[in-house]
């Protein structure tokens, strides 16, 4: 009797956890930490605290592959959408330094609101300086800046919503 009591009670310590990680690991993508992956290795650490049962060793896995690609997918797609709104390599790079160093300087400023207008502001900055430095047509730049800044809010936009279907396929396959 002794056995099974200690047993549920470490089921729904395991559930519990699982739940607060999961969402603070959606609530992580806020500051523009890798929340993905925190969502990912909370299944990775359920699996193994229930022997791999029902959340699987793949289906942790399969998350994993997913945060990768989410990441990846973020930085990429501001400096993706300066290209589509015509701009050059150095409008691209400029989008992906910009919101990088837009959402560290606008952290301290003011967490959550400063790391995401920083990364934003930063990638619509970067790509429109660049632009301009590289064609001298600023009006030109300016439309790319707002390529970029279209980008960078399409890509957390995304990230935030995959987070949320990992989080509710994890607690599905959990309980």
């Amino acid at each position: 009797m002794r056995f099974v009591m200690r047993e549920l009670v470490l089921e729904i310590l395991y559930a519990v956890l699982l739940v607060l990680v999961l969402l603070s690991g959606v609530g992580m993508i806020l500051f523009a930490l890798p929340g993905t992956f925190v969502i990912a290795g909370a299944a990775l650490l359920y699996g193994l605290a229930t022997g791999f049962d029902p959340v699987t060793l793949k289906f942790a896995g399969v998350l994993l592959g997913v945060a990768v690609g989410l990441e990846v997918l973020e930085e990429v797609l501001g400096a993706a959408m300066a290209r589509k709104f015509g701009g050059s390599r150095w409008a691209m790079v400029g989008a992906f330094a910009g919101g990088f160093f837009g959402a560290v300087y606008g952290t301290p400023v003011a967490p959550v609101v400063g790391t995401l207008l920083g990364g934003f502001i930063g990638a619509f900055l970067g790509a429109m300086l660049l632009e301009g430095l590289h064609t001298r047509d600023w009006s030109r730049a300016a439309q790319v800046g707002l390529g970029a800044l279209f980008g960078s809010v399409g890509g957390k936009i995304t990230k935030i919503v995959v987070a949320l279907v990992m989080v509710i396929a994890t607690l599905i396959k959990a309980f």
